[in-house]
């Protein structure tokens, strides 16, 4: 049986809770069993318009974001659509689970997506029952810390999490980078989740002018919103990125598609 880490396509962990010590002699381990992934491109699409574009990004996308004003707007229909109209891509819902982890959980992964996000902040008890659910449909959970942005710690030092929970998002928020923040904090903190063994997924402000130096420092998944959805081009933009990332499309050791 395949464990739900395995499932996220990056490295088989052992079959208990993790610490980030225990998350950490994990990926030390599978790093010895497995050459290093590539890569993979994640793109967000937050407007309904943006739906138009999900032909476009087939042969591109490793994972399409239903993202949350787009889940708002739309609900798990837009989950189904992009299940429908990109069966071969796996589908993110971008949730941002704060409570009712159990019955969110439950309808996004029943729609098709095969990820969900739960902020950083939630009770570990909503943290606890989106994993059970995610665990039940073989799916897999992503850890936002948009909340956390600016702090020394995005997570504490002693965080624990379900064994379905894969990655850690650093995700720098969108309302501050239009109010004017130019920081690149969140690029530089991969390096430190990757420090303390987690995996990551990135997010905030990425595109061609920011690419080289997230692929500087190896985030597991890249995710890439508006720099494609709002460009005059989708197709070729998202055509740009993917052919300077390194080995694209690699990073899924199973086939559920």
């Amino acid at each position: 049986m395949r464990t739900s880490l395995e499932v996220a396509g990056l490295w088989q962990i052992s079959t208990t809770k993790h610490t980030t010590v225990g998350w950490a002699s994990c990926r030390i381990r599978c790093l010895e069993q497995f050459e290093r992934t590539a890569l993979l491109l994640q793109v967000a699409f937050d407007k309904p318009e943006h739906l138009a574009l999900l032909p476009q990004m087939k042969g591109f996308a490793d994972i399409i974001e239903i993202g949350t004003p787009l889940l708002k707007r739309l609900g798990l229909s837009a989950i189904t659509t992009a299940r429908e109209l990109c069966p071969e891509v796996m589908v993110l819902a971008d949730t941002k689970t704060v409570d009712g982890g159990q019955l969110e959980a439950d309808m996004v992964f029943g729609a098709g997506a095969a990820f969900m996000t739960v902020l950083s902040c939630a009770s570990s008890a909503t943290h606890e029952a989106v994993g059970r659910r995610a665990a039940a449909f073989g799916a897999t959970v992503i850890v936002d810390t948009i909340t956390e942005m600016g702090k020394a710690e995005l997570l504490p030092l002693n965080a624990v999490f379900p064994e379905s929970f894969g990655y850690i998002a650093v995700h720098s928020p969108t309302d501050a980078r239009l109010a004017g923040n130019t920081s690149t904090s969140h690029i530089d903190a991969v390096r430190k989740m990757h420090d303390r063994g987690f995996l990551v997924s990135l997010a905030g402000g990425i595109g061609p002018d920011t690419l080289e130096a997230v692929i500087a420092v190896e985030p597991e998944i890249l995710v890439v919103g508006s720099a494609i959805t709002e460009s005059a081009s989708p197709k070729e933009v998202a055509r740009w990125i993917r052919d300077r990332l390194p080995n694209p499309g690699r990073g899924w050791p199973w086939d559920r598609r």
